[in-house]
């Protein structure tokens, strides 16, 4: 009878988590029909928005499939470590393997369809970080925090040499994100990380501008640092690791900036900066995403009547820049309703992360996928708006995309299991208003 009962639990979906995420998949769909359209009024070559179609009804299905498993078997090496080398023999794959295009190795082709394991490399970090965390009534936090590191370095060295930089720096972020939260005292934690950001930060910046005022910055840290050393004594040995620790930060990201880098990656940069400095440089594709966006103003040009993206001014308009492609026709008040959606998706994980406080492996796991989509979004529309530098970062759901619609999906259905779980015994109905 209890058997019974705790099957109908599991079936439960959440209204505030399911509906958002179908709807940001219909506006989705709806702006890469938009750009199929031709300056005649017909539509064109309609093969991505049917392919988007597949990949959302198999991601859908996965949400569902993956709501009904019990995420506490992520608890066990046995299924997390597979997971793991699977996700590195991919990434290895891809070097070895993968067709390149337009210079750059970052797919698997298997009968027409392009995977990219990069993008599982993000979720599989969160598993991985996140069960290494679990071990934490039994070993020191630092330990765990530098296993977790020896875990993911693997993974962002293959993907920056695909290359794909960017990716690779949103990877090892995600991964040091989940790791944070699983550390103890964190305002202590959060001093200290502020400490050694504008310490790394400091000589990157005057070294890419001239600028000597981003001395500043210095000067801030040194202040907190001060603050920090002698309001608590237990806290000294780590604020003095976090100066060391920024400042060999600093000269790192220095020697990577001038020695590392690719031309491309500093050009974006330098674009970010100064994007108005040539229309023949990455700072052109910011300033059409700029204008698309602006053009739109507030109730945008209306279905089908971007000019941006029709006269092809808008480059990437179906995947990187497509939320400039979406403004245009649908302005201020449908950019506002999309950041929404996304909004109650974050504020609903968020609050699964809060009432699973007391299972670490859960509340990891969860604001692993919820900061992953944070910083997707704010990537993707950073990129459009020109307040970061131009990244290769698509938007969930609504960039076309069948490897991170699949991954979002299943990793939203994630959420989805754990509310389940954490619900037992609140009611038995499919539908949850909550």
């Amino acid at each position: 009878m209890k058997l019974k009962r705790r099957e109908k639990k599991r079936l439960k979906i959440s209204i505030l988590l399911f509906l958002p995420l179908l709807f940001i998949s219909i506006i989705g769909l709806i702006t890469l029909l938009s750009t199929t359209i031709q300056t005649d009024g017909s539509f064109g070559e309609l093969s991505i928005v049917n392919k988007q179609i597949i990949f959302l009804v198999i991601g859908f299905i996965s949400y569902i499939l993956i709501s009904l498993v019990d995420i506490s078997i992520f608890r066990h090496w046995q299924l997390v470590l597979p997971m793991y080398i699977f996700t590195l023999l991919l990434l290895i794959s891809v070097l070895l393997f993968g067709p390149t295009i337009n210079n750059v190795k970052r797919w698997l082709v298997f009968g027409g369809i392009q995977i990219q394991p990069s993008e599982i490399a993000k979720i599989s970090i969160i598993f991985t970080t996140s069960w290494i965390f679990s071990y934490k009534d039994r070993y020191n936090e630092w330990l765990l925090f530098f296993v977790s590191l020896l875990f993911a370095l693997p993974l962002v060295v293959l993907i920056y040499l695909e290359p794909a930089g960017s990716m690779s720096i949103l990877t090892l972020t995600i991964w040091f994100l989940v790791a944070f939260t699983g550390l103890s005292n964190q305002l202590r934690n959060t001093l200290s990380l502020i400490i050694m950001s504008l310490l790394g930060s400091t000589f990157l910046l005057i070294s890419i501008t001239g600028n000597w005022l981003f001395l500043l910055f210095f000067l801030m840290a040194f202040v907190i640092a001060i603050f920090s050393y002698y309001y608590r004594n237990s806290w000294r040995v780590i604020v003095v690791g976090s100066v060391v620790t920024g400042l060999l930060l600093g000269s790192f990201s220095l020697l990577i900036y001038r020695g590392v880098l690719k031309d491309y990656q500093k050009d974006r940069i330098v674009a970010f900066i100064n994007p108005t400095e040539s229309s023949s440089d990455i700072g052109f594709n910011v300033n059409q995403a700029r204008i698309a966006i602006g053009s739109g103003q507030i109730w945008g040009k209306g279905f089908g009547n971007g000019t941006q993206s029709k006269r092809d001014f808008l480059p990437e308009h179906q995947t990187d820049f497509i939320f400039a492609s979406f403004a245009e026709e649908f302005g201020l008040v449908g950019c506002i309703i999309l950041l929404s959606l996304y909004s109650v998706v974050v504020f609903k994980g968020l609050m699964v992360a809060v009432d699973s406080a007391d299972n670490l492996l859960f509340s990891m796991i969860v604001m692993g996928i919820v900061m992953k989509l944070v910083l997707e979004v704010f990537i993707n529309i950073g990129t459009n708006t020109g307040i970061i530098p131009a990244t290769g970062i698509p938007l969930p759901l609504v960039s076309a995309g069948g490897t991170i619609t699949l991954v979002s999906l299943f990793s939203l259905g994630v959420i989805q299991s754990i509310m389940n779980k954490e619900s037992f015994g609140k009611g038995s109905s499919i539908i949850d208003n909550s």
